[in-house]
């Protein structure tokens, strides 16, 4: 087994397509997994038509996708079932991100193929699950950001609610997925058997709301959005300074709070408001983070961020993505690779945020995207004239 590389030796075979998917069995690629991505044939994958495109190559499909093999098969038809049926056996996991009961009708859900397989490890996502009221219900992310209660809690508490920039609930059922897969192969380990994993995209939404659970049920009323603030401490929010640029604070805490308000001679805040974290002292923070923006925007950002972490009061930069790829800190570490692809030209990727006793995995990458079912030949046995599979 390689450096850094734990699932090297492991086979999938990966029946999603879009986001969801696909970043879960990126991330367990780049553990070291062999993924063979079975797409439909002539089109692929939609993403391969999603922008940004540089000569007929889509840099999001490429993102997703890169060091996957590409199959291609028809599950419309009879030929293309059988077909994946007699890879099967080729396979560790198989996942898949249909709408629930869509494998069932095409012969291939888990219960058809646990008794011939019964060390094959299924892994499914969806928009809400294989059970309930909203099952059979199509979800994109927006959608389960809107009802998991996530755009309940972001922005402004006066303003209307806002999904997060990426696709957030996409990207957290694909981490789920994949620690599923993982926990589920460690399991087969132990007793030769192979099992079914769920994961929906509106559970993986709830599950990482923070307190907002038990707080709503110990209240008589849930948490709301509050913007920036936070009732951990006080200034909180983001401030633009006097060059234009704009910076988190976060004061956590009685001392930081204390701190952050003598840093700017206002000890009278102090005395007027003691600390506290409840929502009497929350009723202030509006005047207070406008009190200390003020000084703010009488500092340029290297100034304030200097002052703050001086003063050891926690604050950070607003960074554009142009910047974060020009960041030193990430870059010293490794988290982006560089590659010169055949039809997007010179590109950076983001890496595995894990390390392996210093190793980052993943971080080779095939310079190009694979034709869709490029792989048939290798994986299906099919001839290059199409003579079907043999």
């Amino acid at each position: 087994m390689g450096m850094g590389n734990p699932l090297e030796g492991v086979r999938i075979l990966d029946l999603s397509w879009i986001f969801s998917g696909p970043f879960s069995t990126l991330l367990l690629q780049q553990l070291g997994a062999e993924v063979v991505k079975l797409e439909v044939p002539d089109a692929g994958d939609p993403t391969r038509q999603f922008p940004s495109l540089r000569n007929g190559a889509s840099a999001y499909h490429y993102m997703l996708n890169r060091n996957k093999n590409s199959i291609s098969l028809n599950l419309k038809e009879p030929d293309g079932i059988e077909g994946l049926k007699k890879i099967l056996p080729e396979f560790d996991v198989l996942i898949e991100n249909f709408v629930p009961g869509k494998m069932e009708k095409l012969g291939l859900g888990y219960e058809q193929l646990k008794q011939k397989h019964p060390s094959l490890i299924y892994a499914s996502i969806s928009g809400f699950g294989s059970s309930g009221p909203y099952s059979s219900r199509p979800c994109i992310d927006p959608i389960a950001q809107a009802m998991g209660g996530l755009m309940a809690l972001t922005g402004d508490e006066s303003g209307r609610p806002f999904k997060t920039g990426p696709g957030i609930t996409d990207a957290l059922s694909g981490i789920y997925l994949a620690l599923g897969v993982v926990s589920a192969l460690l399991e087969r380990e132990k007793t030769g058997l192979g099992q079914q994993i769920e994961v929906s995209m509106l559970e993986s939404t709830v599950a990482v709301l923070e307190d907002a659970i038990v707080n709503a049920s110990m209240n008589e009323h849930g948490p709301t959005r509050k913007g920036n603030t936070d009732p951990f401490g006080l200034p909180w929010d983001s401030f633009q300074t006097r060059d234009g640029k704009w910076v988190m604070v976060c004061a956590l805490g009685k001392e930081q709070y204390e701190r952050a308000f003598r840093l700017i001679d206002r000890e009278d805040i102090i005395q007027d408001y003691p600390f506290a974290m409840n929502e009497e002292f929350q009723k202030h923070a509006p005047q207070l983070n406008q009190i200390f923006g003020e000084w703010v925007q009488t500092q340029e950002v290297d100034s304030v961020l200097m002052t703050l972490r001086k003063n050891g009061i926690l604050a950070g930069d607003v960074k554009s993505i142009d910047q974060i790829l020009e960041d030193p800190h990430l870059n010293e570490r490794g988290m982006f690779t560089d590659i010169s692809h055949e039809q997007l030209g010179d590109i950076k990727v983001a890496n595995l945020p894990i390390l392996f006793d210093g190793h980052r995995p993943g971080k080779m990458n095939e310079p190009r995207t694979k034709r869709v079912g490029e792989d048939n030949e290798k994986v299906l046995n099919i001839s290059k004239k199409g003579e079907g599979i043999r």
